[in-house]
């Protein structure tokens, strides 16, 4: 049996082309969703990238500069080798703060430095530091005090007393003394490496 379509060709031509007009207009649609959705994705990476080229350019700002940090390096390995220059040419060499710090500590109420000078000479094979020491304390007895103090520490040797006489300070009369003693520097590297390096 045959179909026959009773339907005029102008009217099939129209529904074909309402049918292509909303194939059209949902493509249209779903690429205007689509382009939307690109645009929110694309904005939202562009967030992430700014956001990251802010924190490496404030690492950037914050970060040291290497040829600075280099140059600080060289002027510390010059500072050490010149140094190691001045080890070799004087030899061993004590420091003077200890020194005082040592004296200081065998002392008493109401005793004080005015002078302490080191000459250090080289004797046989050693070297040797003289240490003369200038001070002034209420009394004889204090000096007395701090010379078996001095005479009992190790890192002294030699120790005697060059004078006492009575001198004015400030109103006030005082006992003035000079000590005399020595200190074996080779000695002294021996028993404190790190010190002495």
């Amino acid at each position: 049996m045959k179909t026959i379509n009773l339907l005029p060709d102008w009217y099939r031509r129209q529904q074909r082309q309402k049918k292509r007009l909303r194939l059209h207009l949902i493509a249209m649609i779903l690429l205007g969703v689509g382009m939307l959705a690109g645009i929110g994705i694309g904005r939202s990476i562009l967030h992430v990238a700014e956001a990251h080229r802010l924190e490496l350019a404030a690492r950037l700002e914050n970060a040291n500069d290497p040829e600075e940090k280099l140059q600080k390096r060289l002027t510390e390995l010059e500072r050490l080798k010149n140094l190691q220059a001045t080890y070799r040419e004087l030899g061993n060499t004590i420091p003077m703060s200890a020194v005082i710090q040592q004296i200081q500590n065998d002392m008493t109420t109401g005793m004080a430095l005015s002078r302490v000078e080191i000459q250090i000479r080289s004797e046989k094979t050693n070297e040797i530091a003289h240490l003369n020491v200038v001070g002034v304390a209420p009394n004889d007895v204090q000096i007395a005090q701090l010379i078996g103090k001095l005479t009992s520490n190790p890192l002294f040797s030699e120790v005697a007393l060059n004078y006492t006489r009575t001198e004015t300070l400030r109103n006030c009369l005082v006992r003035r003394f000079e000590i005399q003693m020595q200190m074996d520097l080779d000695a002294l590297a021996e028993e404190e490496p790190e010190n002495a390096g």
